[in-house]
């Protein structure tokens, strides 16, 4: 043990000796002190105080400046990139805050589709019940009357009348129609049995 303990002291003395030596070696090439002559003291006390003040260079500086100019960069990107997120996580909160604004509005949208549905089939329904009605007095009209008033009408409302009659009455009236208008009636009866299918 006490032989490691004094290979470990020559070990530090001799580098703590080659140090000095490579200090003396850097310290003799600066072009501050090689124009220094040591021969006479006086000489290189008066040279010193003749030149501008030295600088002492810290070699420690100069190994550590590239850490530094490393970690400033580092920094640098990491406020670049926490501004990043910043802004990611702000368009973030403005896509969430229109995704729920537009679901709100296909709600509501829904809601009023539904609403005229029932009021559609509501009015349809009506409708339905109201031309029955009216084909109930066509039949019981005379069909030389009732043929007279059918012509009279819009071509979409004698053509619901007409469908909502019994076939055999439908026919006696048809009898009494302008050629023309039984036309027209007979293609807006096709076109409501077409839609009425689909």
């Amino acid at each position: 043990m006490k032989r490691i303990i004094i290979a470990s002291q020559i070990v530090i003395i001799t580098l703590f000796v080659v140090k000095f030596i490579f200090l003396t070696l850097d310290f003799e090439k600066s072009p501050v002190f090689s124009a220094i002559s040591f021969s006479h003291p006086g000489q290189a006390i008066a040279q010193t105080s003749a030149q501008a003040p030295l600088r002492v260079k810290d070699t420690a500086d100069d190994g550590l400046q590239g850490e530094r100019d490393l970690m400033a960069l580092l920094q640098k990107r990491q406020k670049d990139l926490d501004a990043r997120e910043s802004a990611i996580k702000a368009e973030e909160e403005k896509i969430h805050a229109l995704k729920k604004e537009i679901m709100e509005k296909i709600d509501m949208l829904k809601a009023l589709d539904t609403q005229i549905s029932a009021k559609l089939d509501a009015e349809k329904t009506h409708d339905t019940k109201r031309l029955k009605e009216l084909a109930k007095v066509y039949e019981a009209t005379p069909p030389q009357k009732a043929a007279a008033m059918l012509e009279k009408l819009e071509t979409k409302t004698a053509a619901g009348i007409t469908i909502n009659m019994k076939r055999e009455r439908a026919g006696l009236i048809w009898g009494y129609l302008n050629p023309q208008k039984a036309v027209e009636i007979t293609k807006e009866i096709t076109k409501t049995i077409k839609s009425s299918s689909e």
